[in-house]
């Protein structure tokens, strides 16, 4: 007897659709083919709709200090507004500071994590290279933490790795079977042209994007991949906007370094316009927002697999956290000074739902890419494949079942992020999901949570060495 079947649905994974059943059985995927309903306790008709594996979500922050804000979610409400958009998994970043050891911190970012209803994970993060820091990454890659951040700005922030961090960590993730991940922007690009506005006393949210240019970003990722080509690591770049760093990233993958990029919703739909208006710094973001025609590169490097994984790099913010240090004009309009906002948006709900529209129901990628795209891809890349993002025999039941002609117009009021106001607002996306399945047991159904606080477990990741050496997720 299954615990539960999925019955006449249309299973998808990277290299195929199969019009199948899924057995699930003690939180795990028992088995795939046709079923009688009897066999089961509990049976799910998924007719016309496409069984897929649960979202992976390896890049976002919650509670995460930054210029005195905390964020609106606790873990567990995160957790709740992910299971709406089909995630089952997710991943934070430790908390990091000069002095403190990083595998201590990205432990303690664990255990606040654990009151998610879904499965998460934790990267580590740097910010020096001290011997004791270097030695921490051994004692993450076998603790199952064996990817970890840095920035290439911020420096004023305390949170930028100098050149010399990010080598001596590449060479130790290399040795230990680590991933780094980096923020690529170039921090004396981005400060000397924050200096000039400062000085010609005109810090309006539209200087924002404009002290942060393309090439800010794209000389920044262009000297990570020469490192990474150097030392002979592998890499993940988060959050990449534009096709000049795309270029980049062609060459190395042409030469088999094992370069993988990374895009985000946003910036395949929302643009530098947004930071003309009065609220423009609801907006602000880093990398910032770019034109129509980087999204356009974007979704060729989506197709042509230049880009392999998605994030939503979710970091969200209400209204009193954007303005907690702005000032008022006379009139009652805000005194715009991009420096004094919170940096971060939310997306964390809405990158499945905008991948399927935008993506899959405008033709530019298929259902399986999708697939890879936002679960398959990354469980391999971040090292807990087939454990997560397959739907398999013996992989862990995190299912999402997707309706690809469902319309939901997107609003503050449709989402569960616990914020005011929606960049996204009046947008309409053709394709949701409508069911989210955790270790075999539903958790959203009919726009309902169900889940439970603490449902979720530690995932411990281990990457394929293969992965590290080459750059191909065959």
């Amino acid at each position: 007897m299954f615990d539960l079947i999925i019955k006449n649905g249309k299973v998808v994974s990277p290299s195929s659709t199969v019009e199948c059943d899924v057995a699930v059985k003690d939180g795990k995927i028992a088995a795939l083919g046709h079923f009688n309903a009897s066999e089961a306790a509990s049976v799910v008709d998924a007719t016309g709709k496409y069984v897929m594996p649960g979202v992976i979500e390896a890049h976002m922050h919650c509670q995460a200090p930054f210029q005195g804000c905390l964020g609106a979610n606790t873990f567990f409400e995160q957790s709740i507004s992910g299971a709406f958009g089909g995630v089952t998994t997710f991943m934070d970043f430790a908390n990091m500071g000069r002095g403190q050891s990083p595998y201590t911190q990205a432990l303690a970012r664990a255990e606040e994590m654990s009151e998610s209803a879904i499965d998460y994970s934790v990267h580590g993060k740097f910010v020096e290279s001290t011997p004791e820091a270097i030695s921490d990454i051994e004692k993450m890659a076998n603790a199952g933490i064996p990817t970890f951040k840095m920035f290439m700005t911020y420096k004023k922030e305390g949170v930028m790795s100098d050149d010399e961090t990010m080598l001596k960590v590449f060479q130790k993730a290399k040795e230990v079977g680590g991933l780094p991940m980096v923020h690529c922007e170039s921090n004396a690009i981005a400060e000397t042209n924050i200096e000039k506005c400062r000085q010609a006393g005109d810090m309006n949210w539209v200087n924002f994007a404009k002290c942060k240019p393309v090439l800010c970003e794209a000389e920044a990722f262009a000297r990570a991949v020469y490192f990474a080509e150097y030392v002979g690591n592998g890499l993940i770049v988060v959050h990449t906007t534009n096709g000049e760093a795309l270029g980049t990233a062609r060459r190395a993958q042409a030469k088999d370094i094992p370069l993988y990029v990374e895009t985000g919703p946003h910036y395949l739909t929302l643009f530098d316009d947004l930071y003309e208006g009065e609220n423009g710094h609801l907006a602000i973001c880093s990398p910032p927002l770019r034109t129509p025609e980087e999204a356009e590169n974007l979704w060729k490097g989506l197709e042509d697999g230049t880009i392999l994984l998605t994030g939503s790099d979710d970091c969200t913010f209400d209204v009193d956290e954007k303005s907690m240090f702005l000032e008022k004009n006379p009139d009652g309009s805000w005194k715009q000074d991009f420096t004094k906002v919170v940096n971060g948006l939310s997306g964390l709900e809405i990158r499945l739902p905008i991948l399927l529209s935008e993506g899959v129901n405008k033709g530019r990628i298929s259902i399986n890419k999708l697939c890879a795209l936002t679960s398959t891809n990354i469980a391999k890349v971040y090292g807990c494949y087939p454990h997560k993002g397959i739907i398999a025999p013996g992989s862990d039941a995190d299912i999402v079942l997707v309706d690809l002609n469902k319309e939901v117009v997107l609003s503050k009021e449709v989402l569960h992020n616990n914020i005011s106001y929606c960049l996204h607002e009046g947008m309409k996306v053709t394709g949701f999901p409508v069911m989210t399945i955790s270790k075999g047991k539903i958790i959203v159904e009919n726009g309902e949570f169900k889940g439970e606080k603490g449902a979720g477990r530690f995932l411990k990741r281990k990457i394929d060495p293969h992965y590290l050496e080459h750059y191909s997720l065959d």
